[in-house]
């Protein structure tokens, strides 16, 4: 049978099912007839073909001429219009509202026609002009509020409604203006008495409301009911997951993935849709490939992942994921999705639920600093700051159309316009406007605080502008690139920790290489704990490494705790040694030290190359500048102590301990080592600068023989070196020619 006749056939049957559905008028209230209408209904959703509904219809309101006052008779009137107005023509809503309003004029006290007119004002929509679509919204006029009071009225008339009550969630769930949750709440507390408060659709609608509200308990315990009764075991795992994780509940995690776990394709959905928010397309694909405990393992490798890289304590930047997004749902919702672009407006996000500042909220947080300037002939704006130690990130916002749709833009200058940008770029006709002028001048001083960038370009003449132009655009480029392509989570501190760290990689083991993390804190910033036997000093230190895959290869969280019989002088330092197990390669590491409660610092990435089996040729590993003064050591072989002085400074007159491995070279062949200490630039003269002189301060040169322990050890005395800078340089050579250098800086002083 052709696929058009098989559709018909599909429609014949469930008009005819319509037919026997409601035979005759009878009291809507009474359960049977309710059960009756959600048969219609259903019977409804089955009919695609309009021919027939129209038929229907026809003959539905031949029946009603001669019985007015039928509300039943009107609110199928009604049911079928929604159908057509689906499958035809939107006017079709205009004629269901009209029968569902003569149905509560005849039957106010029932919820069915108070039911039907919520879906029918939603499917009227709002005015397809955006300026009366505006004012519609501000009047509380729109569709969704339209709707929110018709599903409140049929609560209100019958608090046991379920499909009311649920429809009344949803609705004041999705509005973004006049929002109706209140009247939401209290519809579903006054059901609270009624059986259909243990119905899984009002145990579902009840917990999304309170926690919209802000009442998480409320929501987790109805959710939790909802998961022991409710049909969708997964969401409601999900939903207990969402709400606790958002107040910051680290145990949340556990119902995230086991709900995760389950191929229930509702659930799945809405954790693609809520990992979709910061994920790239390349995560979402594996996601949609993968399926029960592999999509568990991979969210818990997503997240954990962020976590290790961003130093954070597992499951907080999950929990810091779903807090973002209920504050950006508060804060940066879309009043409109008809969004309109200039040509300054570069990013498009396709997002329907945020703004361009709720975008970069969800993947960076709370900015360290906002700014904005009000003025009459500018767009509204705001620029955002995020200090990171990798180098700051600030973004420009501007609403042109929308008050409440912020767009990211380049430049702090594209708030004037396409063409006000353009103009103050031309140096040569600046300033051209004096209004113009004006205004960017006002611009820069509202981002002074910002950045030092903006004070600069306040003081620069006309040639320097527009170099300082182009400087700050193309921060905003980079910015705004790294801002929607990457998220972040860095650790904070609400003190900087004046420390200095060393990560060097030297040593095995159990075959693999090892990086030595070291540290220096002055007495001056130390905090103690006064104790029976003295004072105690907490020093916490949390580390991470990736390899040039991006895969986290190395992670450590440890706490030390020194107790001294007195307390550190303001001159000394507290040092101390982390041994962390690497693989070989190219690393790319992260390092947090934080010594008491709130005293701390985070590194920006750096790299470090870790060697245990080079291929071909000498490697060198690095080279550790020790001092016996420093009390800082390791064992790296029985009677073989290796020296640490994490400050790199020394005094004239002492003796530098050096320490390094020659691997790749054969035990019993030759190879020549050459140790160099150099003058640092800042020791250079002019002339020397100019013309390379200045050599090498300390320089040895010595041939010998490998043997089966790698590592070398060199004691350099350093009276012949004047306070400054200088650079050791350490070179060997095998016989075949081929070499391998490594160097560090180090300082000396009085």
């Amino acid at each position: 049978m052709p696929l058009r006749a098989c559709r018909r056939a599909a429609s014949r049957v469930a008009l005819g099912a319509l037919l026997a559905i409601l035979p005759a008028p009878v009291l809507a209230q009474a359960p049977e007839d309710r059960a009756a209408l959600e048969r219609l209904r259903d019977s409804l959703a089955a009919v695609t073909d309009t021919v027939a509904l129209s038929a229907l219809e026809a003959r539905g309101i031949e029946l009603a001429k001669t019985d007015r006052s039928n509300p039943l008779l009107h609110l199928r009137l009604g049911f079928i219009a929604l159908r057509l107005g689906e499958l035809a023509s939107k006017s079709h809503y205009d004629d269901a509202a009209s029968e569902f309003q003569w149905a509560i004029d005849l039957a106010p006290d029932w919820p069915y026609p108070w039911f039907g007119m919520g879906l029918a004002e939603y499917g009227v929509g709002d005015s397809k002009v955006s300026v009366v679509a505006g004012l519609q919204t501000m009047m509380g006029k729109d569709a969704l509020t339209r709707s929110a009071v018709a599903f409140a009225r049929s609560a209100a008339v019958d608090p046991s409604f379920v499909v009311g009550l649920v429809e009344l969630a949803n609705t004041a769930l999705r509005q973004r203006v006049n929002i109706k949750l209140g009247v939401a709440l209290d519809a579903l507390r006054q059901a609270a008495a009624t059986p259909s408060s243990e119905h899984a659709d009002v145990l579902l609608a009840r917990g999304r409301v309170e926690r919209e509200v802000g009442d998480p308990d409320s929501a987790i315990a109805a959710f939790r009911r909802y998961v022991a009764t409710g049909p969708n075991r997964a969401l409601g795992l999900l939903e207990v997951a969402r709400t606790g994780l958002m107040t910051g509940r680290l145990d949340a995690q556990l119902a995230y993935y086991e709900g995760a776990g389950a191929n229930d394709s509702l659930a799945v959905e809405a954790y693609r849709k809520d990992l979709a928010l910061i994920a790239s397309d390349t995560v979402l694909e594996a996601f949609d490939r993968s399926s029960g405990s592999s999509r568990a393992a991979l969210l818990r490798a997503f997240w954990g992942e962020r976590d290790k890289t961003e130093l954070q304590i597992p499951g907080s930047r999950l929990a810091e994921h779903y807090r973002r997004y209920y504050y950006a749902r508060r804060n940066f919702a879309l009043a409109s999705t008809n969004r309109h672009y200039d040509i300054v407006e570069r990013f498009r996000s396709g997002s329907e639920d945020f703004d361009d500042r709720g975008i970069i909220y969800l993947r960076h947080g709370a900015p360290d600093a906002r700014a904005s300037y009000h003025s009459p002939n500018v767009y509204t704006n705001e620029s955002w700051r995020y200090t990171r130690p990798d180098g700051e990130l600030v973004f420009h916002f501007i609403s042109r159309e929308d008050v409440q749709d912020y767009k990211l833009v380049e430049s702090i200058f594209d708030v004037l316009g396409f063409s006000g940008a353009v103009l103050l770029q031309e140096t040569q006709r600046t300033p051209v406007l004096t209004d113009l002028g004006s205004r960017a001048e006002e611009l820069l001083l509202s981002r002074e605080q910002l950045s030092p960038m903006y004070a600069r370009l306040q003081r620069v003449g006309r040639v320097s502008a527009a170099r300082y132009q182009a400087d700050e655009r193309r921060l905003g480029r980079t910015s705004l690139r790294i801002g929607t392509t990457t998220d972040s989570y860095g650790l904070r501190f609400a003190k900087e920790l004046p420390a200095r760290v060393e990560v060097l990689a030297v040593g095995t083991a159990e075959g693999r290489p090892v990086v030595h993390v070291t540290y220096a804190i002055p007495g001056s910033a130390l905090v103690p704990v006064r104790m029976n036997r003295g004072f105690m000093y907490t020093v916490r230190l949390r580390f991470m490494a990736l390899d040039e895959a991006g895969d986290v290869v190395a992670s450590v969280d440890t706490t030390r705790r020194f107790l001294s019989p007195r307390e550190v002088p303001a001159a000394e330092h507290l040092v101390g040694r982390v041994a962390v197990p690497v693989t070989e390669g190219r690393l790319t590491y992260r390092l947090a030290l934080q010594q008491g409660e709130d005293a701390g610092m985070v590194t920006p990435r750096d790299s470090v190359r870790a060697v245990a089996r080079p291929s071909a040729g000498p490697s060198l590993s690095d080279v550790v500048l020790g001092s016996r003064t420093a009390n800082l050591v390791w064992e790296q072989a029985p009677g073989d102590t290796v020296f640490f002085n994490p400050l790199r400074t020394y005094r004239s007159g002492e003796s530098m301990r050096v320490f390094y491995e020659v691997l790749g070279i054969a035990p019993g062949e030759r190879y020549a080592t050459q140790v160099a200490v150099k003058r640092g630039t800042g020791n250079r003269t002019l002339m020397q600068k100019i013309f390379g002189g200045g050599g090498a301060a300390i320089t040895v040169r010595f041939e010998e023989e490998a043997t089966p322990s790698s590592g070398v050890q060199r004691e350099i005395a350093l009276e012949d070196l004047k306070p400054g800078m200088y650079t050791l340089e350490v070179t060997v050579t095998d016989g075949a020619g081929r070499r391998d250098r490594r160097q560090q800086q180090f300082q000396v002083v009085e």
